[in-house]
């Protein structure tokens, strides 16, 4: 869990500043980049859970969206015994952040 993963479809980490308050991550750290479901995917199996995900909801033609993604890491980090790691969604859809929370807090 040394890594940060940064989920979304365009978007590069500084874009995310000012998403959600104090953005000094996404200045200041390093993180992996996946494009859709598959590479997010393919790098948690690959390095392992993340330190902090932050997240996107809407993937633009990737057929699975970020709740997907959540979805993956959740039931992966269970099946490890591992806690859930720092989050942030930096999505602009209205409301989505409550859809992230239901998911990862059950």
């Amino acid at each position: 869990m040394s890594y940060n993963l940064f989920l979304d479809d365009w978007k590069v980490p500084t874009d995310c500043r000012n998403y959600n308050g104090d953005g000094s991550i996404y200045d200041t750290e390093e993180f992996f980049i996946a494009r859709d479901y598959d590479k997010f995917y393919e790098i948690i199996k690959r390095e392992g859970v993340p330190k902090f995900v932050s997240f996107d909801y809407d993937l633009g033609l990737c057929p699975k969206d970020g709740l997907e993604c959540a979805k993956f890491l959740k039931f992966y980090c269970e099946e490890l015994g591992v806690d859930f790691p720092e989050y942030n969604v930096h999505s602009s859809w209205p409301g989505i952040k409550g859809e992230f929370v239901d998911i990862i807090s059950k």
